[in-house]
């Protein structure tokens, strides 16, 4: 595993395969956030420590969590808040290029000018654990605002599409900030579109939050 720290808040964890071998995870026990997943995010945060000195400033914090195509992962943490969050989301794009570059050196030399993935500042993805938790945040978000989104399901896992549209970047981030309390963000690139939509089972095409929000009212 391979630490960078961002800022005071934030830090980066970069997880090879080897790591989650050496671990005996598979992504669905991150993204299910079964015992053994959660048990080893929690002890990422904890290395962090040692590793670079970081110290956790609030009893919460926001985590977001991004495959590799090596199916490796890099899990950002910060302080848990809308302002943080737009901290994630900031460094994304150029952590994930670093990460996609590396790997290629390190794997493919003669590839280095390979396409690395464009992701997707006006779109979030999420993924849970059961519908019961998309429906719990679904029902977080004020009946006033109205959010263009997808529900997909794809094996036991559901992922949530959030579209900026409309709403303000400071909304988009606000709402998004309260969806990692339910479950996992992921980085949006066309290509991870158009693989959800061939292999995943699409459940609403559109207005999912408003939909699931009635619902889970009722």
């Amino acid at each position: 595993m391979k630490y960078k720290k961002i800022n005071d808040a934030t830090v980066q964890c970069i997880i090879t395969a080897e790591d989650m071998v050496e671990y005996g995870l598979t992504l669905s026990d991150i993204f299910e956030r079964n015992e053994k997943g959660e048990g080893f995010l929690r002890d990422i945060i904890e290395r962090a420590h040692d590793e670079i000195g970081y110290q956790i400033n609030g009893e919460n914090i926001a985590m977001q969590i991004t495959p590799l195509k090596d199916k490796g992962l890099v899990v950002t943490f910060t302080d848990e808040s809308p302002l943080a969050f737009k901290d994630i989301l900031q460094h994304l794009k150029d952590v994930l290029q670093g990460v996609s570059e590396e790997f290629g050196k390190q794997e493919q030399p003669e590839a280095q000018g390979q396409k690395v993935e464009e992701f997707d500042d006006n779109r979030r993805m999420f993924v849970f654990a059961s519908l019961h938790q998309v429906m719990q945040y679904t029902a977080s978000i004020p009946n006033s605002i109205s959010v263009k989104s997808h529900l997909y399901k794809e094996g036991e896992v559901y992922y949530l599409v959030l579209e900026k549209n409309r709403l303000s970047y400071k909304m988009f981030n606000k709402i998004s900030a309260q969806a990692v309390e339910f479950g996992n963000l992921i980085a949006v690139s066309e290509e991870r579109m158009q693989y959800l939509e061939e292999h995943g089972e699409c459940l609403i095409m559109d207005r999912a939050v408003s939909r699931l929000r009635r619902i889970y009212l009722a």
